[in-house]
Parts: C-alpha cells; structure tokens; sequence
C-alpha cells in the first residue's frame, strides 16, 4: 500500500511539474470582470434584516507574478443592485390591506488583496484556484434601524478558475471562475496580460 501511495505521488508532482513546462509567462495581468452577487446579497439580506438583493458586481484587478504558479495582487469590485430596506402594511376598515416598501440602489465599493495558485500553465490555456478578502463599503437608505455608510467584511475564495489565451502572443485572454463569496459563484473575465 505505502509504495502505491508512493507511486501516485511522484506522478501526481510529476505532471504538475509537466504542466507548469513552458518556459514564457508574463507577469502582469490587468483584468476587468461581471458576475453574479448572490453570497454578497444573502450576507447583507442578513446583516442588516432586509429583503431584495443586489443583482451584480463588477471588477477591475490587477495581479503580479514573480514566479509560474503564484500570482499576487488586488481588486476594485463594484456591487449595483436594488435593495428593499424596510416593508409596511396598512389595512382598511373592512380588514383589507395594502403592502408598502421603501426601496432605493445601493452601492457597494470592495479593495480586497487576492492571491492565487495556478496549477496548469500552458499556452493556451491556465487553470487556478484563488482567495481574496478586504473590506467594502456600503451605501444606502438610511432608515431608524441602519445608519450608512457602513463598513463591511469581504471574503472569496474561487475553487475553479480558467483562462483561455489569445491573440499573437497570447496576452489576450477570457476566463472564468467557479467560487463562492462576495464576487458571487459565478463569474465571468477577460484582460491583457505583459
């Protein structure tokens, strides 16, 4: 048992090291992406006992490389959506009843550091898993319960990242992101990369 498990290991390290074989990368990437915000809406739906939720964010980022399979950098991620800060009802004297809500956009800015690994660096193609976490600060209603602006925690981690190369020199890329946090579970990007 030990020498299979010894055995699976050298291949396992051996086709990692396969896949990070060709020798030109670049160690800039500057990218801009849009996703959903659902982990972001069920966070704040919660915090703040609300109801609605934001529907998108968007990002620009920037990361360095000093080596093949660590990248460093950060993010500037946007939320837009409507939000529903409070609700009311009001009856009439024949038991019926009306439903109000006070609703108004709000805004969400996030600067939150991002490190990532990349575990398959080819030409064409680089696969990676990464994690991210800073602070946002939200702007909204004020209603007798919230107070804005508030400061508010970010965490995400992406289990699933990909990027497919393009153009001449193949600096051109788009991508995606399976993950889960504030930049949603799915999220879709591309960029330049020198």
């Amino acid at each position: 048992m030990k020498r299979i498990i010894f055995i699976i290991a050298i291949l396992f390290f051996t086709s990692v090291l396969y896949a990070q074989k060709d020798t030109t990368f670049y160690r800039h990437e500057v990218k801009a992406s849009c996703s959903d915000a659902f982990m972001a809406s069920l966070f704040w739906d919660w915090v703040n006992d609300a109801d609605g939720f934001f529907y998108v964010n968007v990002a620009v980022s920037y990361l360095y490389r000093p080596v093949k399979w660590f990248w460093v950098g950060g993010n500037l991620i946007n939320y837009i959506g409507n939000r529903i800060d409070y609700h009311w009802r009001v009856y009439d004297p024949n038991g019926n009843y009306r439903d109000y809500s006070k609703s108004k956009l709000k805004y969400c800015g996030v600067i939150a550091p991002e490190i990532r690994f990349s575990y398959y660096n080819r030409k064409n193609a680089i696969l990676y898993s990464s994690l991210s976490g800073g602070i946002g600060l939200v702007n909204g209603y004020e209603s007798k319960y919230h107070k804005y602006p508030k400061i508010v925690p970010y965490f995400h981690i992406t289990y699933f990242g990909f990027s497919c190369n393009f153009g001449e020199n193949k600096n051109i890329f788009l991508g995606g992101e399976l993950g889960s946090g504030f930049k949603g579970f799915i999220n879709f990007h591309g960029g330049y990369r020198f």
